[in-house]
């Protein structure tokens, strides 16, 4: 038995669905659930985002794909079913792993992470800096995180105080005094959107909750993760647009 969540969904011929999984000791992988619509005793419990599962798998020698034998709910986020921006939240973390991580590739870290999140998440209306904390640490996760201590150019502290502005390119940030040439691609970050990405990097999800930013501080931090990114990832997330829109 493995346990793990449910990240996509897809309606397979009549009684049939693809599902793609992420597994807390095997990552993301894609499976059928052969007759899940109709089988209550395979499959006593509908697949669905949100929740955890223990899994019993199969692969045929002669498939693609992984067969869903059985699936027990551990736990349901109900939390986060009843609020649309914690679904267009969750969507986003979700469609980060989906293109994040190459699948059958174990991240026990991540899963962890998500989990805690989700968990954190139901509880929570601080919609935005859980945005914020879940892509700080993913990206942390998956090896792209910047340095947020000493300046790509003169390797001394950056300011607390200031603009530090973020290349996206070299991967860093480059403090006040060695700006000397055009913005380009990068983005400025000012004191507060600083120390607000400082926390978050080291901080647990319960602590990332109770922090309050005020909204353009949200903006430039919203811009610096979605520049940085899609970046690092080549593609960008799409289900982003509609966090955006629910949280205004």
């Amino acid at each position: 038995m493995m346990e793990g969540l449910v990240l996509q969904l897809i309606d397979y011929g009549e009684s049939d669905q693809i599902v793609r999984l992420f597994l807390r000791e095997a990552g993301t992988l894609s499976a059928i659930a052969k007759g899940i619509k109709k089988s209550k005793h395979r499959f006593p419990h509908h697949l669905e985002p949100f929740r955890i599962y223990t899994f019993k798998l199969d692969k045929k020698p002669t498939h693609d794909l992984y067969w869903i034998m059985s699936a027990d709910q551990v736990k349901a986020f109900d939390g986060i079913m009843r609020d649309i921006r914690k679904i267009a939240l969750g969507n986003v973390i979700m469609e980060f792993i989906l293109k994040g991580i190459r699948e059958e590739q174990p991240h026990v870290e991540l899963y962890g992470l998500v989990t805690s999140v989700f968990k954190e998440l139901e509880g929570s209306d601080n919609i935005s800096t859980l945005w914020f904390y879940s892509e700080i640490h993913i990206m942390k996760m998956l090896g792209f995180l910047p340095n947020f201590v000493t300046c790509l150019q003169c390797k001394r502290p950056l300011p607390r105080n200031g603009l530090n502005r973020f290349d996206p390119i070299r991967g860093g940030f480059i403090c006040p005094a060695c700006q000397v040439s055009p913005l380009g691609k990068g983005i400025d970050i000012g004191p507060e959107a600083f120390a607000a990405l400082q926390f978050m990097k080291k901080s647990p999800p319960q602590a990332a909750s109770r922090l309050h930013l005020t909204g353009p501080t949200r903006e430039v931090i919203a811009s610096f993760l979605e520049r940085f990114t899609e970046y690092y990832l080549e593609r960008s997330i799409k289900s982003r647009a509609f966090l955006k829109e629910v949280i205004k």
